[in-house]
């Protein structure tokens, strides 16, 4: 994933893999990132077998639910069942399992369905007892605490720009770093 990033070193994955080898530095860090960009829930299941369990990850970082409500989706309960399904197709392939939440942008807070996919993308986590590592709340709290929010989003109003995925892949790093103690 990175739409708008020029160099794969700066998305995300990539700056969580060299943190987490920075903080671990001792453990072998391999990140596969099967991430598609304008995938939406039932198109990221559709891949697992492919795109993740041929991997045989030990943990699986799913982000999800933006592209489901960014371009005018509504969250039902359909795919709140397909969220469960998912997130119990992960744990059956013996990996631990990362929610990770939409990004705090202005085309996720005009969709107007956000609150009701990030409620079950949490219900879903707690549900299923995996993690959640909540996006969302990192971006609004960054800005809500000064940090201009084209620093974090770029012209389009939906992607990171290459500072918003620095942000982010290392406070993911460290989270799973720390959960893993």
């Amino acid at each position: 994933m990175g739409l708008w990033v020029l160099r794969s070193a700066a998305t995300y994955p990539e700056v969580m893999r060299r943190e987490l080898a920075r903080l671990r530095s001792n453990a072998t860090i391999q990140v596969i990132n099967s991430g598609r960009v304008g995938d939406t829930i039932p198109n990221n299941i559709a891949r697992f077998q492919r795109d993740v369990f041929a991997h045989t990850p030990d943990l699986v970082i799913w982000q999800l639910g933006t592209n489901d409500v960014a371009w005018g989706g509504r969250p039902d309960e359909g795919l709140k069942r397909s969220v469960l399904e998912g997130v119990r197709a992960l744990k059956a392939g013996s990996s631990d399992v990362v929610l990770m939440d939409m990004q705090y942008a202005p085309q996720v807070l005009a969709s107007g369905s956000y609150s009701t996919m990030e409620g079950i993308i949490i219900d879903a986590a707690k549900q299923e007892r995996v993690g959640l590592f909540s996006r969302f709340a990192l971006m609004r709290n960054s800005i809500n605490a000064g940090v201009a929010q084209s620093d974090l989003v770029t012209f389009d109003g939906l992607h990171n720009t290459a500072d918003g995925y620095d942000c982010i892949g290392r406070a993911l790093a460290r989270a799973i770093s720390t959960s893993a103690r």
